[in-house]
């Protein structure tokens, strides 16, 4: 079975001749797994992106584009390893991490790496919303 594709690392359009094949060639598909953590040149053309940081440990900073990744505070496993391993003696990189809160809609600024806020400005504000909307989130997951 031939269909067309396109390949995530070139963006070149091609035949694929298996419902599995994703790359246009061999070295598309090689250069794929050894950059497997970064996301495809095709990508960085595009600009599609879904977060940045700053490393904690090297002060990088990281672009996320793949859903897949799941990378918030380090660059790479060895940086994460490294700062668990020598926290105490390595000055950790500043953090700035802005949102809007989902409730009251005022615009937050984290500058703490140790604040887990992403949605709401305060707890208040997090009850409130979902008090507001739990009828709404309840009639979603019940489909008749």
């Amino acid at each position: 079975m031939e269909r067309e594709a396109t390949c995530p690392v070139c963006g070149k359009v091609f035949t694929a001749h298996r419902m599995t094949e994703k790359y246009c060639s061999a070295v598309c598909r090689r250069y794929a797994y050894r950059h497997r953590d970064e996301a495809p040149p095709a990508q960085r053309k595009t600009g599609t992106m879904l977060r940045t940081f700053r490393c904690l440990r090297c002060g990088k900073v990281v672009v996320v584009a793949h859903g897949a990744d799941k990378r918030r505070k380090f660059c790479s496993p060895h940086c994460e390893r490294l700062y668990w391993k020598h926290s105490k003696n390595v000055q950790s990189q500043a953090v700035q991490h802005t949102f809007y809160c989902r409730n009251c809609g005022i615009l937050v600024t984290i500058r703490d790496a140790k604040d887990r806020r992403t949605a709401f400005c305060s707890a208040d504000c997090r009850k409130q919303w979902f008090s507001l909307h739990r009828n709404s989130m309840i009639r979603s997951r019940i489909k008749p």
